[in-house]
């Protein structure tokens, strides 16, 4: 064994959004930074989303669903991501739901092609988040965001905030920048960034294979997301 003397990076200072006078800055600490009281650098409005339930009605009554609804266009104003009105197409999906998952994302592609976002809502792990992720992302390339049912019967502030970190980035917003004034020199030009990862089986499962792929991002000042 070697021993190495190893150095934490200092964390990078963060910009939101909101009126240019009043931009927030953030230090992240141990990793994490809180939301609270900031708005995105550049939020997306949501004029045209939907949701469909694949959860049983008893797991997840309307009230319950439309409560979600509620806090969510809250938090998600309180972020600079206005969602500004509530889903155009709001539906329970009957049986297992995986048969139904292609035929619901055409339909609505074809009744809205200004559909900016389906919200799937999963009853807990279930083939159907693997397929709606084929239909959303692969084939039709309609933005997805799937909760668990879980998190619709108790929307805390948090896991809201944390969806709407997602949603804002997967609809074309940027989260927040780094402070301009403070970057190294090296990113005065434009700068691509590849992220790897594999991911392997269970120990003792000699039938799955190991799985890797590599993502290239071009960031033009910097994104931090």
């Amino acid at each position: 064994m070697v021993t190495v003397t190893g150095r934490i990076l200092p964390p990078p200072l963060l910009q939101y959004g909101g009126k240019v006078q009043a931009r927030i800055q953030a230090q992240p600490e141990r990793g994490v930074w809180d939301m609270r009281g900031k708005q995105f650098h550049r939020g997306v409005e949501i004029h045209c989303w939907a949701l469909a339930v694949f959860a049983q009605y008893r797991l997840c009554p309307e009230e319950k669903l439309q409560h979600f609804i509620f806090q969510l266009r809250r938090i998600s104003s309180d972020a600079g991501m206005p969602v500004m009105k509530d889903p155009f197409f709001k539906r329970y999906i009957s049986g297992s739901g995986l048969d139904h998952v292609e035929p619901l994302f055409r339909q609505l592609k074809t009744d809205r092609p200004d559909l900016q976002l389906l919200m799937i809502i999963l009853p807990g792990k279930t083939p159907v988040y693997a397929e709606v992720k084929r239909v959303g992302d692969t084939l039709l390339g309609v933005a997805t965001q799937c909760v668990q049912v879980k998190n619709v019967l108790k929307p805390s502030a948090q896991t809201l905030s944390n969806l709407c970190l997602k949603i804002n980035v997967k609809l074309g917003g940027v989260n927040s920048i780094l402070v301009p004034g403070i970057r190294p020199a090296v990113f005065q030009s434009p700068v691509i960034f590849m992220g790897a990862d594999v991911t392997h089986p269970p120990a003792g499962d000699d039938r799955k294979p190991s799985i890797a792929a590599v993502s290239p991002a071009a960031i033009i000042h910097l994104m931090i997301i």
